[in-house]
């Protein structure tokens, strides 16, 4: 089969200025400690980012023959995300910069491909990968959407296996001087572009052949390149093992100077550190566990300290279709630790199709938010599920009062108080919030606490706040039960009625961590997440 590749033709490109002028109300950002920080207003700016994937062959962003660009950037506007990590491929800068996008898909013999980009956005073809990059970007801004630019690949592939070629330095797609060339293309390019805020080094650098002192050499020449071109984006810098892994860092920091634009980012999956069946043949709350443990130490340590700097969880995903249930456990799970850190993230992905991928024409990103028609969610539950990432918790320019929101992770939805006085769930832009002193949960603005009526009946707020009944405290490894004590001294934990939005107190669930215990205590996973917003 053949690929875009070729270059034996190299084409006029037809001028399109008023198309491709930038246009952005998107403004420049700034690191400030662990947080990425709005130039323009001096408030912390949360990245909430979609994954559109621009990488593959046919090196233009996905679903160009789905919708209109105008309305596949309104669905990332529609689902609340304020930023896209736009993936794109090195050769498109550096071998296929003249190249019109017809005759890349000519020799993908994609028809009906090009049929739907005809009819949807028919400009698409008779101008470069770059300029279609370029009307990509200019839409986004004009829609208040940041771009973080993303490198994934040298050669446009599907991305990523360990012997693929592009996943460390000197790989057989992977040249370091090219690699830079094309970097520095694109910083230049979208210089004076302000929707593009971020520029990535690479994507999951990875592979046999990986190793620490290649890392430092080439990364700090990289990240120079970008910011000598623009001093004002973000540099997104990732570790080895398929950006699991920055702990070499503890020991010996990246020596440069990019002032107040160094980010760094790491990646999880299911399926990234161990077999994906871990999260259903182990006890959950160890799993978790040492998975959060696993990030804290790999990654996560870079955002504390007198050198802080943010980390943004620029990839992660699940099988929104539910055809693996290890995916939405360990989401469930991924997601206490992002609201408990209020991090910046990407979910991968926001696109629900390829044009083509691994040789499957039209190939249905069974991860991807929207459906593989790009009209709607895959799972209607996404905005419930994720409502608490998307929401910015916690700013250091706030002079909020700190307080928690009650969380409950499986359904992505917060603890609120009807008007029986009662626990439930609902929406996470609640007003309610509440302080904990270690043992009592009290209702923000009154002297009502947290209080267990027995076993299997609804949660209260009641003034009996000095009674056993209202005492909690976090238990098990993952620290994600709330639990208390019955009259009788029994104890119960915080668990959503299965037919309703009601919060009870039933049996804690494998607290004791049990290695024989493998029941799944989602259900009573209850988070205090703190917040100044």
């Amino acid at each position: 089969m053949r690929t875009t590749q070729s270059m034996h033709l190299v084409f006029l490109v037809v001028p399109l200025i008023a198309l491709f002028a930038s246009h952005s109300n998107a403004y420049p950002l700034s690191t400030h400690k662990k947080f990425i920080i709005d130039d323009s207003t001096g408030q912390r700016a949360k990245l909430v980012c979609g994954n559109w994937a621009g990488h593959l062959t046919p090196m233009i962003p996905e679903g160009l023959h789905k919708l209109p660009l105008k309305d596949i950037v309104g669905q990332l506007v529609k689902y609340k995300f304020n930023c896209v990590r736009l993936t794109y491929a090195i050769y498109m800068w550096t071998r296929y910069s003249n190249n019109k996008v017809s005759d890349t898909f000519a020799t993908l013999n994609l028809t009906k491909i090009v049929q739907g980009i005809s009819k949807n956005n028919p400009w698409v073809l008779n101008v470069t990968h770059i300029n279609v990059f370029e009307a990509v970007i200019k839409e986004l801004g004009a829609q208040n959407v940041h771009v973080l630019l993303d490198n994934h690949v040298s050669k446009p592939q599907w991305c990523c296996d360990n012997d693929d070629g592009n996943g460390f330095f000197n790989d057989m797609y992977f040249d370091p001087k090219e690699w830079i060339q094309g970097l520095t293309l694109a910083a230049k390019h979208f210089a004076g572009n302000s929707a593009v805020v971020a520029q990535s080094l690479r994507n999951e650098l990875r592979g046999p052949r990986q190793n620490e002192i290649d890392w430092y050499n080439y990364m700090s020449q990289a990240a120079l390149a970008i910011h000598m071109q623009n001093p004002k984006v973000l540099v997104v810098i990732g570790g080895l093992s398929y950006a699991t892994d920055l702990h070499f860092l503890r020991n010996r920091s990246l020596e440069i100077d990019l002032g107040n634009k160094t980010v760094f980012e790491t990646h999880l999956y299911a399926f990234s550190r161990a077999p994906r069946e871990t999260w259903l043949k182990q006890p959950l709350n160890m799993v978790c566990s040492n998975a959060i443990k696993g990030i804290d130490d790999r990654d996560g340590f870079l955002t504390t300290g007198n050198n802080s700097a943010p980390l943004i969880f620029s990839e992660f995903g699940f099988d929104q279709s539910g055809g693996y249930v290890a995916d939405s456990i360990f989401m469930t799970c991924l997601q206490t630790y992002l609201v408990s850190t209020d991090m910046d993230w990407g979910y991968w992905s926001f696109h629900g199709s390829y044009y083509i991928r691994e040789n499957i024409v039209q190939f249905d990103e069974i991860f991807g938010v929207l459906n593989s028609d790009w009209n709607g969610l895959r799972d209607p539950n996404f905005p419930d599920k994720f409502q608490l990432l998307q929401r910015k918790n916690q700013d250091p320019t706030s002079k909020g009062t700190n307080a928690y929101i009650l969380y409950h992770p499986l359904t992505g939805k917060c603890g609120l108080v009807n008007n029986k006085n009662e626990l439930e769930l609902g929406s996470c832009e609640s007003q309610n919030r509440w302080s904990y002193n270690g043992s009592v949960i009290l209702l923000n603005s009154t002297k009502k606490c947290l209080t267990n009526s027995g076993e299997g009946l609804p949660v209260i707020v009641s003034d009996a706040c000095q009674s056993q009944r209202s005492f909690w405290k976090p238990e098990s490894l993952s620290r994600l039960h709330l639990a208390t004590t019955d009259k009788d001294g029994n104890q119960l934990c915080l668990h959503k009625n299965s037919n309703s939005s009601s919060i009870v107190t039933s049996k804690c669930i494998c607290v004791k961590d049990d290695p024989l215990c493998l029941d799944n205590p989602q259900s009573q996973w209850f988070q205090l997440v703190p917040t100044n917003v």
